[in-house]
């Protein structure tokens, strides 16, 4: 009986295996997933002025701070792209570095939130806001009006005042704030509001050249002179 109960024993202990602890913690990894922390929600963007915008958001739930990223022409991917708006633990912040009215595209941003134990949340919400450079559309409107109607009425003051219509929007163009994944777009307006300059140079002159009157000669005065006083006698001209 003492045998069987041995041998059954051992039996039991071979099919179960026995369980083995980690020596120390670091042995032992845990991979947890799932919840985090609520994102941020109602994320209002509000114009308050072409150098600043206001952004609010409520609280995600658990979360105890926000961040907030901002980029010209794109979504900011992390929390490490665009720039900097805010971090912190409040529900409202301002932008102050913007220029909308100079900003030929939309500035979008993202919040984050974050919970107590420092861990953030992976999506964030985002939003856009924008003037789409309204300086540069308004002159690009002037400058395209005043040109056709320089070549429409064929005044030689109107193309005279398309040189440094054209030289001001190629300046304004050059210095607005584009998009960072388009850097050709400033040169190409560049060179091509150099190009309208110089032409309405090239125009002014060939228009006053060529309309350009020289000065009689005494002979050609002494000719004209005759021509009306046989023109008021009724006499016939010499040389007809």
């Amino acid at each position: 009986m003492r045998k069987w109960l041995i041998t059954l024993t051992l039996l039991i202990a071979w099919i179960i295996p026995t369980p083995v602890f980690a020596a120390t913690s670091a042995e032992v990894t845990i991979t947890a997933s799932g919840y985090i922390v609520g994102a941020p929600g109602g994320l209002t963007l509000t114009y308050i002025s072409d150098y600043e915008v206001g952004i609010s958001w409520t609280k995600g739930s658990d979360a105890v701070n926000t961040m907030v990223r901002g980029a010209v022409g794109r979504v900011p991917k992390n929390r490490t792209d665009g720039y900097l708006v805010y971090n912190g633990a409040g529900t409202s912040t301002s932008d102050t570095g913007v220029s909308l009215d100079e900003t030929a595209a939309y500035i979008y941003y993202v919040a984050w939130s974050q919970n107590a134990g420092g861990l953030w949340e992976d999506t964030g919400v985002s939003g856009f806001i924008g003037g789409a450079g309204m300086l540069l559309i308004a002159i690009v409107l002037l400058v395209l009006g005043l040109t056709i109607a320089a070549f429409f009425i064929k005044s030689g003051m109107l193309y005279a005042a398309c040189i440094p219509a054209w030289f001001i929007f190629t300046f304004v163009a050059f210095n607005v704030n584009w998009p960072t994944e388009n850097p050709y777009i400033p040169t190409a307006i560049a060179v091509f509001g150099v190009a309208m300059t110089i032409l309405m140079v090239a125009v002014t002159g060939m228009h006053y050249v060529g309309n350009q009157s020289s000065e009689p000669t005494y002979d050609e005065e002494k000719a004209a002179n005759l021509r009306k006083i046989y023109s008021l006698t009724h006499k016939r001209q010499p040389w007809e």
